[in-house]
């Protein structure tokens, strides 16, 4: 058979010849299949919420059962000569008789070896009494209690307590006959349902689908009849739905194109404001590293997307402190950097009057909370460091724990204080939390401050950087200098994630302690770190 082969870029109008198959066929063939799938799925549904609902009556009648025997076996295990076994070994055999598919009913004491039990050789051999754990239907079990569906046994497991205090555990193992006979019972009506649905159903809707889909006969005779030199698209129709396809295609496609069009418009439109946005960005981290004769810091930030929301910066307070801070807004993109411009400018002007770090973060707080949407917050590290001393005074708002790398010891330590995100919480509650801590440094000690991109990056397989391996590498990075530091770390960083997406903005700072006196100090000028 001789196959045409169609080509959609030579603008020829296509041939009717080569478009005999049937699409009222094919539709019939489709739904009928659908309404089959869709009766076997839910046939399927039904019997398994049906065998639930029977297995959680079941279940809940045993247990109901399990607990009024319960507090009588209790009577009887703390009477004043010991458990009697006779009378516990009765209500063993009351739970059998009143249940036929009991297989058996035992009783133990805190130990878990059986008191009594409806075949008295497990009493006699000292056997215990099987452990019992089931994750579905928790909602069934009260405290202590548990169950399980093993094979073709329910096992259930009651305590036996008296006055609170638990004495022993009563358990029943019974059939599962009757969930066995309802799926069984379901699944035939489901079956003959299906068989109905494809000896009557089916071939009923194929015939309602061919009359209702004869107008795409109509509408496909009149095209392959229509004259390209003169083309007339009134075409008949006895159904709305081909009417809409046929008449409105041009003026439709034509709205499309306008559309994509102003899209494309508004498309430029919105990546040059986020450059403009980036540009901006950039504009406002520090230009400079602070650097003195006691000290030298150094960061870098990478965004997740054109423009993102983590912020650091540098503010000195007086010739004996600088302060320092990293931020993590909650929103992304120009959402999260708008919130970030806020939060910035409150601080730099908050800066002015107040020195102290949780008191800085309360004014913060105060002020952004009325002027942040609801549902986004910030976190913030804010520490000020005594340039003469190296005493370094920090606060957070509910941001990561500053990380300490000591300069001789190589030991790390990471100091978490307490304080809620900016934004969240009343002045009230969130200076209630926050607090102040400080560390003195010594000769070649290092402060560290990061955002959660750094250490919850992840690979191409899922695995994150974690702060087990960041830390690792700050250990190893320790005899450089801050600027080398940050490099190599994310330098490392960048060849673990790999080609995997970066979903969170990064930033790290890092500030190394000299030791010796701050008597000059000087702005050097940033070496941005970039890292591809």
């Amino acid at each position: 058979m001789k196959v045409t082969k169609i080509n959609a870029h030579t603008g020829d109008w296509p041939e009717s010849r080569q478009y005999k198959k049937s699409i009222r066929l094919d539709f019939s063939l489709y739904v009928s299949g659908m309404i089959l799938v869709l009766m076997l799925i839910t046939g399927y549904v039904i019997t398994n919420q049906y065998v639930d609902t029977v297995t959680r009556n079941i279940v809940d009648k045993l247990l109901v059962q399990a607990r009024s025997s319960s507090g009588p076996a209790g009577k009887l295990i703390i009477s004043t000569n010991g458990p009697d076994a006779l009378l516990l070994n009765n209500i063993c055999r009351k739970l059998a008789v009143d249940n036929p598919d009991v297989y058996w009913a035992g009783i133990t004491n805190t130990e878990n070896t059986f008191l009594a039990h409806t075949d008295i050789k497990q009493v006699i051999a000292g056997a215990a009494m099987p452990p019992v754990s089931f994750e579905q239907y928790q909602d069934l079990v009260r405290p202590g209690e548990a169950f399980d569906l093993r094979g073709d046994t329910i096992y259930v497991n009651v305590p036996i307590r008296e006055n609170d205090v638990l004495i022993g555990r009563l358990g029943v193992a019974s059939s599962m006959r009757q969930i066995t006979e309802v799926r069984k019972t379901s699944m035939l009506a489901v079956g003959s349902i299906t068989v109905l649905v494809i000896l009557l159903g089916i071939p009923l809707t194929m015939v309602i689908l061919h009359r209702k889909l004869r107008p795409i006969s109509t509408i496909t005779d009149h095209l392959k009849k229509i004259d390209f030199d003169d083309i007339n698209l009134e075409i008949p129709f006895t159904s709305r739905n081909e009417l809409g396809y046929l008449a409105d295609m041009l003026r439709v496609m034509g709205a499309k194109l306008n559309a994509a069009q102003k899209e494309m418009i508004e498309n430029e439109r919105i990546a040059r404001e986020l450059e403009i946005a980036r540009e901006i960005q950039e504009n406002i981290l520090p230009r400079a590293y602070p650097q003195g004769a006691g000290f030298e810091f150094a960061g870098a930030y990478r965004s997740a997307r054109e423009v993102g929301g983590d912020y650091y910066d540098f503010i000195e307070h007086d010739d004996s402190h600088i302060a320092f801070l990293v931020a993590d807004v909650s929103g992304k993109s120009l959402p999260g950097m708008l919130v970030m411009l806020l939060t910035r400018d409150i601080v730099k002007r908050i800066s002015r009057t107040v020195k102290q770090p949780a008191e800085l973060l309360s004014e913060v707080n105060r002020e952004l909370l009325s002027n942040i949407k609801k549902g986004m917050f910030v976190t913030m590290f804010y520490g000020v460091l005594d340039k003469n001393t190296g005493r370094f005074v920090f606060a957070s708002a509910g941001h990561n724990p500053l990380i300490v790398v000591k300069g001789h010891s190589g030991a790390v330590e990471l100091i978490k204080t307490r304080g809620y995100p900016l934004g969240l919480m009343s002045p009230e509650q969130f200076n209630k939390r926050i607090e102040n801590r400080e560390v003195v440094l010594a000769e070649n000690d290092w402060l560290i401050q990061y955002t959660d991109g750094v250490n919850e990056a992840q690979n191409g397989v899922g695995e994150e950087f974690g702060m087990e391996r960041f830390l690792r590498q700050l250990e190893a990075c320790k005899a450089l200098n801050p600027n080398r530091l940050v490099e190599e770390v994310l330098k490392n960083h960048t060849v673990f994630v790999g080609a995997a997406e970066q979903f969170d903005d990064i930033t790290l700072t890092a500030m190394k302690w000299s030791g010796l006196n701050a008597d000059k100090y000087k702005d050097v000028i940033r070496e941005d770190v970039h890292v591809n």
